[in-house]
This record gives C-alpha cells, structure tokens and sequence, in this order.
C-alpha cells in the first residue's frame, strides 16, 4: 500500500551537502518528515528519497542544517505525467485512453448467446434489441432480471433465459423449450384424393378404405382412399353396421403426363461505357461514417458489391467495429441479342428443376420431350413428360 501511495504522489531523490549533513536527518526526524533508501556518498554528502509533496518543507529544513539540497530524480504518477507537458499529441492520446478505461467500460460491447440451438442468435438478440438492450448499452442501468422476464414472454421458443454482464461483455444464456409432442386430432379426418390424372399402377393403403384399383384411370379431386370405414355385417348382404371418420393414411402410384412452360426474352439489358468506383465508410455500433458523397444513381444501371470487415478478437469474438467497401459500377441502359443457344439451356434447366419439384425425392420421369418456339422476341419452352409418380394428396374433411 505504501508503495502504491508514494506512486501516486510522487516521490523524490535528493542530493543533500554540507558540513553536518546528519543534523538534516534529525530535523526531519523532529518535524515527521519521512524518508527512506539513506545512501552515504561521502562524509558530507548525504543521497536519500523523500515524498515529491515534502519538497518544499525539505528545503527549509536543509537551510537550517546548513546544507545544499539538489533534487537529482523524480519517481511516480506526478513525475510521469510531467513528461508530456509540451507534448500535446501525446497528452490527448493519454487522456482518450483513460477516457476509454474508465467512461467507455461501461458500456455493453459484446454480447455472446450460448445454449441455443434451434433458435438463430438474430432472433434472441433481435428481441433484446426491441427491449432497449444492445452494442452501446449502458451497462450499470439494466435491470438483468427484469429484461430476461420481459423477453421470456415474448420468446415463447425458450424457457429459460438470463442476462450476465461484466464490464464490456454481455452473456445470455438461453435454454430451449422443449415442444410439446404433436397429438393426431380425432377429429381430424381426411381423405386421400388425386393431385393430377393419371393411371393408378399401385396402391398402399395404411388407414381408411381404398376407392380405387391397379389399372384404373382417376381425375384430379378423385378420392383414393376414402377417411370413412364402414362395418358390414358378415352375412354378405352388405349392410352396414356401424362407421367412423377417420385419417386416410396411403400412398397411391400411377403414370402421369406433365405439360410445363417457361418463356424468356431474347434481349437482355445491360450497361455501355461502364465506369467503377469504390466507396469506403466505416460503421460503428449502427451507425456509418461515409468517406464520400453523391453516390445517388440517377438515370443509369447500376451494380454493386458490398464487403464488410469486421474487427474480430482472436477467441473470435465480432467487435460492433467495421469497415465497409462499396464498389459501384455504373453505365448507360442499352439493349444486347441474347444467343437462342444459351437461353434455350436456360429455360431446360428451368423446366427440369420445376419437373423435379413437381415429383418429389421417389418420383421420376419415364420419359420427356422439350420444344422451343419464339414470338415477338421471347422464346417460349414446354415440357411433356410421361412420370411415375405418388399422387395422392390428404384433404381434410369438410375443406
């Protein structure tokens, strides 16, 4: 402790001459003054370190003992901050560097989500955000506990979630609901009905009463397997017993014919006489210092790219601290012949993903024909397909 003190105020070495340079001591002895690290250069000189606010109490007392006092080093705070009295650069360097110690502290500058896996972080911190709590907060006037309950009753996915900050550095951690199973209604009840038309070749029923057989051809809204289970008296004459609705469960296969078309022009818009310029800012928390102006577009195409640097710790912490590049490239609107090769490519791959989405992960094509016809600049495709495919649809009674 006393070190830190004689630190903070300031110390001195001094150099202390005369003829009885011990009577100095016992002036000091006399008066409280303390010192400390005595050193004998001779039998009249005296080297020693007293307080740097003693000085001047130091000096009258060497006048008395007749001797010569000389100051020869200066320790400590007062001292160190001296050095910089001319150098002002310096100076405010020193100063905005206590300023960051001590204001900017205490401010909320990281915050990390730990425990979440089904919901994104953007949400979590998105809700905190709307709460009043974010990059930039002022860390002493947030009520943790209160700010957790707030968005507990927002965030119904989690049941679980508490705010820990320490200094610049938030933690909230989260602990996800977990969902309640999901229970069929029973009231619930469904037929299976067909997609398209088509040929049945296959049917699996799991639940309710098949409609249909092998062979036959359906209609699209046709029902496959019927949500109605009757039971029948087991004389043979058919008459019903009793029912119920339930959910037909059952995949239903047959061969398809899909017709698909897609049309794309053959003239494209692009830029002449393109120029490009590139834009700097830099963004900090959620505001961006731009490095540039007029960078409205006005009667041209534009294009741009935009990249952001990030100030990242080594654990990989992201800092609310980035630097942004803009790059513009800009030309006059004119119009260019697309080649019928390239845009024919474009509308079969159209086409096939389309065919693929239709169909599903088990369904495939048998076999498909492509045409292309063009009409006032704009190339058409179709598409015919013969498929296999599952094409029944559940449809709940009543819808």
């Amino acid at each position: 402790m006393r070190k830190i003190i004689h630190f903070i105020g300031g110390s001195v070495q001094i150099r202390l001459e005369g003829p009885f340079p011990e009577r100095f001591l016992n002036l000091c002895g006399t008066a409280r003054l303390p010192f400390w690290a005595v050193e004998r250069e001779s039998g009249h000189v005296l080297r020693l370190t007293l307080p740097a606010w003693q000085l001047r109490r130091a000096r009258a007392l060497a006048e008395r003992a007749m001797c010569e006092l000389t100051v020869e080093q200066r320790f400590g705070l007062p001292a160190f901050l001296y050095r910089f009295r001319r150098r002002y650069a310096l100076a405010a360097g020193l100063v905005f560097a206590l300023f960051c110690a001590v204001i900017l502290s205490q401010f909320v500058w990281v915050i990390e989500v730990t425990g979440n896996t089904a919901v994104p972080n953007s949400v979590i911190l998105t809700e905190l955000d709307s709460l009043g709590f974010g990059i930039g907060t002022y860390g002493p006037s947030v009520d943790c506990r209160a700010l957790a309950n707030q968005a507990l009753l927002d965030l119904r996915e989690l049941s679980f979630l508490s705010v820990n900050i320490s200094g610049v550095y938030a933690e909230v951690v989260v602990r996800e609901a977990t969902p309640a199973p999901e229970v069929e209604d029973p009231a619930a009840a469904a037929d299976i009905v067909a997609a398209v038309d088509g040929v049945v070749v296959d049917v699996d029923t799991v639940r309710g009463k098949t409609q249909v057989e092998e062979g036959q051809a359906v209609l699209a809204g046709e029902i496959l397997i019927s949500g109605l289970e009757t039971y029948e008296s087991g004389d043979g004459s058919g008459t019903v017993l009793s029912s119920r609705q339930v959910r037909a469960e059952g995949d239903v296969w047959a061969l398809t014919n899909r017709t698909l078309r897609s049309a794309t022009p053959l003239t494209a818009e692009t830029r002449a006489g393109e120029t490009v310029r590139t834009l700097y800012s830099l963004k900090i928390l959620k505001r961006s210092v731009k490095f540039y102006q007029n960078s409205g577009i006005s009667g041209l195409t534009c294009g741009k790219i935009k990249k952001v640097y990030a100030l990242t710790l080594p654990g990989g912490t992201v800092l609310p601290l980035a630097w942004e590049t803009l790059t513009v490239a800009t030309g006059e609107r004119t119009s260019a012949s697309v080649d019928r090769a390239s845009a024919e490519d474009y509308l079969t791959g159209v086409l096939e993903t389309r065919l693929s989405a239709l169909l599903g992960e088990e369904g495939q094509a048998l076999s498909h024909t492509l045409t292309f016809e063009e009409t006032d600049g704009v190339l058409t495709g179709t598409l015919r397909a013969s498929c296999l495919e599952q094409i029944g649809r559940t449809v709940e009674l009543g819808n």
